[in-house]
């Protein structure tokens, strides 16, 4: 795939994932990976986290941060506990993540994913039932 191709693919993916997050509340970081996976950017597991990681840094969503923020539906000290330990965390993650291989770390996203595609579906059913 040519250079320009890559980077219309890149715009892209964020429009997408950039409205998805925003509407779901995720920094959207396996919809990234995943996408810069499926189309070829990136060719393994650990590319397509570092790229990822780098383009969630710095705007991780901060416009629907404020949106959230406005209706009073963000707990700003819990969200600070949250990212010094995310960040601590990651860090470490990271340097685990150097000695597994991509296989791996593909059956742990599924499983991950998996698993909290459950969570959802059953939360949607509970209140699906109620109503």
């Amino acid at each position: 795939m040519n250079k320009l191709i890559e980077y219309i693919v890149s715009a892209f993916i964020g429009i997408i994932v950039g409205f998805v997050g925003g509407l779901q509340g995720i920094a959207g970081g396996f919809y990234i990976s995943m996408f810069l996976l499926a189309s070829g950017i990136a060719s393994t597991q650990r590319q397509a986290a570092g790229t990822t990681l780098l383009a969630i840094v710095f705007p991780i969503s901060i416009g629907a941060v404020f949106e959230y923020y406005k209706t009073g539906d963000v707990f700003i000290p819990h969200a600070m506990i949250i990212a010094l330990f995310y960040t601590i965390a990651a860090t470490y993650g990271a340097r685990f993540g150097d000695h597994i291989k991509d296989e791996w770390l593909y059956l742990s996203l599924g499983l991950l994913l998996f698993l909290t595609s459950f969570f959802f579906l059953n939360k949607f059913y509970i209140v699906y039932k109620k109503k």
